[in-house]
């Protein structure tokens, strides 16, 4: 039937655009992760040298990266030399280690005392199991009315640090519960309020069952996945981005990408996730340095809720499990456009081998639909215009209820912006509530929205910080703050009021509120052909920081989240906001403790951390399933280019080639 025919084909055409890249084996840049072979040869060189057995756990097996000059001056063709960093357990001690892959040899190992590093899945099971074996617990549940524990889901999580805890020294998970029995996908909907175990994971024993008392449960949530889901709006007829003439970006390696005058790199790291290294932008052949690396640094997620089993949830989210770690595979045609690219990466284990993540990366052109520039003339009738097309990077972990996609976004006007979408489930706090008319409504929804009977979403924070080593036209920049500033004028003036516009340089490194919140960094060793130090603007769509004291844990272990921006002298041990070690920390460590003796920031290498925030007050929009929320980060050219970089796009997409 033509109907069918037509219908095969068009499927045919998207299975045609969906593409995958292995990952690779073959190690072409410094700069690359380290690939499956290189972990068992860190783990190997670690064994003969008797700093590791078959029972140590390891946190982190990564890059060692080489010094930043010789990165930048790093051609094709040069030595490739290969170092890693590693964390590691032997029981309960843990150590940092640098291996030298290349000369297969132990650099060091230190042991590092007082420290926790981030959970390993074997310990997560641990908890869990360890839980569901406990009499007290169990004589919890059977209160609550669970003789049969199979339809119940434990999700251990890390409680960070509330003063008063005698937890000192020991290795802490808490082990909230939730009925799952009928449900398929949404195993956090319905929480067994009121309890929960501690377990030190050290002494492989549950050391406490907090019980503040029986609280029911929530009715079962609709099931939101298409297979459960009969009732469904018409179906749109396709509004598909593809490119049938094939991609427009060159991928060498899968890791090295060229596009519209950008050329970056891409490397996956277990805490990080995405790192993207050597952005230049080639401009009219001339190779200019914009950023030499960009990450996410850590995220902050804290709940608002003073009660024994809330208090404590205040999560670092990258240093306690790992962004790349959690990354979720993506889904062609949904999470990306058919008209991506997916790559296959490995993140190391726990214990010292790899395991694959399909698709953890896409890559995709985006016609926005929107013009890059334009302009009408002679009453509107000649116009001028040119379409918008932006090169997507993304990747989504899903932490626990949370899924977060991150995206590094390249402009053809230069630009280089920062999305962050959160989505998924939202923490949900049994109650007594039923409806907002119930008596009890007042006290269950102090903190948080009923957004659905017997349950509310408790308010809490979403803080996500950036480490982005900008190297503007050089290595050596100056940090500057923009200040608008109202003038009167004198009264001969009909116009009595204007306001003008200057920056002030910081000196010493320092932290920001929102301020203006007018942020350059400038390269005053240079000149365009205007005169112009060349420089870019940070700009950020949520400047929202924490109004909690920074005295105070859970905020003492986020200090970073009580200012907009930070900026420090570059070191390349300085990579994260909250420390290396934030797990179960008593806070203050990581930028707090860098600029507490401030170095010179003028003319040097220089970093700035900026914060995305957002105030999560839930709405009943926000249940079963929350509408992806974005937030972003603009860099933007400021008197860098001599003229707008986008004047040179072609009116046209290319004609499709002859057959």
């Amino acid at each position: 039937m033509p109907g069918q025919k037509l219908k095969l084909t068009f499927l045919a055409f998207l299975l045609s655009v969906f593409s995958t890249i292995a990952s690779a084996q073959q190690v072409d840049h410094p700069l690359n992760a380290l690939d499956a072979d290189e972990v068992s040869s860190v783990v190997s060189i670690l064994k003969r040298a008797g700093k590791v057995d078959s029972d140590t756990l390891f946190t982190a097996v990564r890059l060692q990266e080489p010094a930043k000059a010789a990165m930048w001056a790093w051609q094709d063709g040069d030595p490739i030399l290969r170092k890693s960093f590693v964390v590691f357990r032997r029981g309960a001690k843990t150590f940092e280690a640098v291996v030298d892959i290349t000369a297969a040899k132990v650099i060091s190992v230190e042991e590092k005392i007082g420290v926790q590093s981030s959970v390993l899945i074997s310990e997560w099971r641990m908890a869990q199991a360890l839980t569901l074996k406990d009499p007290n617990w169990q004589k919890a549940m059977r209160k609550r009315g669970y003789d049969d524990f199979k339809n119940l889901f434990c999700s251990p999580i890390l409680p960070g640090y509330l003063p008063g805890h005698d937890y000192e020294g020991q290795r802490i998970l808490n082990v909230p519960c939730y009925e799952v029995s009928k449900s398929k996908n949404h195993r956090y909907g319905r929480p067994v309020e009121g309890v929960f175990a501690v377990v030190d994971v050290n002494a492989k024993k549950v050391i406490d069952v907090v019980d503040t008392g029986v609280v029911p449960v929530p009715a079962p949530v609709s099931n939101y996945e298409t297979q459960s889901n009969t009732e469904f709006r018409p179906a749109l007829k396709p509004v598909i981005n593809v490119s049938p003439e094939g991609a427009n970006y060159k991928l060498k390696g899968g890791l090295q990408v060229e596009w519209q005058n950008w050329s970056f790199h891409l490397r996956f790291e277990r805490r990080n996730g995405i790192v993207v290294s050597l952005v230049r932008y080639n401009d009219k052949g001339k190779l200019r340095k914009v950023a030499y690396q960009m990450a996410l640094s850590e995220m902050f997620v804290p709940y608002m809720d003073p009660y024994p089993a809330w208090s404590y949830k205040a999560f670092l989210d990258a240093g306690e499990y790992g962004l790349g770690y959690l990354a979720s595979s993506l889904r062609p045609g949904k999470d990306c456009p058919v008209n991506a690219v997916f790559i296959n990466t490995v993140v190391p284990s726990d214990t010292g081998k790899v395991f694959p993540v399909e698709r953890a990366i896409c890559i995709f052109e985006r016609a926005t639909g929107d013009p890059a520039w334009r302009h009408a003339e002679n009453a509107g009738r000649d116009v001028e215009s040119r379409r918008a097309v932006n090169l997507v990077v993304r990747m989504i972990p899903t932490v626990g209820n949370y899924d977060y996609a991150l995206d590094w976004v390249f402009t053809q006007t230069g630009d280089i912006k920062l999305r962050l979408g959160a989505t998924g489930i939202l923490a949900i706090k049994g109650v007594e509530t039923k409806s907002m008319k119930d008596e009890s409504a007042h006290k269950d929804t102090k903190y948080g929205t009923l957004v659905a009977a017997n349950s509310v979403a408790p308010n809490h924070d979403h803080y996500f910080y950036y480490r982005i080593d900008l190297d503007v036209d050089g290595l050596k920049n100056t940090f500057a703050e923009g200040i608008i500033t109202p003038l009167t004028l004198p009264s001969v003036n009909p116009r009595r009021e204007i306001w003008t516009f200057n920056q002030t340089p910081a000196k010493v490194e320092t932290a920001l509120g929102e301020q203006s919140g007018l942020w350059f960094i400038k390269n005053t060793n240079k000149r365009t052909k205007l005169g112009h130090n060349p420089s870019v603007q940070i700009e950020m769509s949520a400047r929202v920081t924490a109004p909690l004291s920074p005295k105070f844990s859970p905020q003492s272990r986020a200090i970073f989240s009580n200012e907009a921006l930070w900026v420090t002298a570059y070191d390349r041990g300085q990579v994260y906001a909250a420390g290396n070690f934030p797990n179960q920390s008593k806070g203050g460590d990581g930028l707090p403790a860098w600029i507490a003796s401030p170095q010179n920031i003028e003319n040097r290498d220089i970093v700035v951390w900026p914060t995305i925030g957002i105030h999560h007050i839930p709405r009943t929009e926000d249940w079963p399933m929350m509408p992806t929320l974005w937030r972003e980060i603009t860099i933007q050219p400021f008197n860098f280019f001599d003229e707008n970089p986008a004047l040179d796009l072609n009116p046209a997409f290319a004609r499709p080639k002859e057959q």
